[in-house]
């Protein structure tokens, strides 16, 4: 038996897009929550409820359990219930952001080969450029590239790096943000 911690969760957010496998088979969602980007695993009962033309941007309500493992105390969600929200159910609806973000894996091959002093010197260089108030970091769920870690992918036109060094950071914020 694990020793893993399981409790209820319930994430009210906008769609971003279907994690397929196969070509076909729908597996997750990734849904951004205050600006942090979640990936929860559909549970196969209602997989097929699922609509595939969802529009990014998308308001859900996603609710499931979550389980806690203490070895390594990463979150894993797994989806009962997907609700899409129409403008009626929400009281007040957040204003989107437009700003253009730095997605950083956090899964941990990337987060041990340098993800998270990725992280450190890329808020650093941002501030000192003067664009922390335009570009955000997210932090992500696995970007499929872990033997090739850390992974970092640019936003809004989704240019990917992979083996990114600290050093490099810099002269990345000066080519996609200045």
């Amino acid at each position: 038996m694990s020793n893993t911690l399981r409790s209820e969760f319930r994430l009210v957010g906008q769609f971003l897009g279907l994690v397929i496998k196969d070509g076909h088979k729908v597996k997750s969602v990734r849904l951004n929550v205050d600006n942090r980007e979640y990936w929860i695993k559909i549970d196969k009962s209602i997989r097929e409820t699922i609509p595939f033309n969802l529009a990014p941007g998308t308001d859900l309500e996603i609710a499931g359990s979550q389980k806690i493992d203490p070895r390594t105390g990463m979150i894993k969600y797994k989806a009962d219930r997907l609700k899409v929200i129409t403008h009626g159910d929400i009281l007040e609806k957040k204003p989107r952001s437009d700003k253009a973000c730095v997605l950083i894996c956090q899964k941990s091959d990337c987060w041990k080969k340098g993800g998270q002093s990725l992280c450190r010197v890329l808020e650093d260089s941002l501030q000192e450029q003067g664009l922390s108030d335009r570009v955000q970091i997210k932090l992500t769920g696995c970007l499929k590239q872990c033997k090739r870690g850390p992974n970092v992918v640019i936003m809004p036109d989704k240019t990917r790096y992979s083996q990114v060094n600290p050093l490099e950071i810099p002269s990345l914020v000066e080519k996609h943000f200045v």
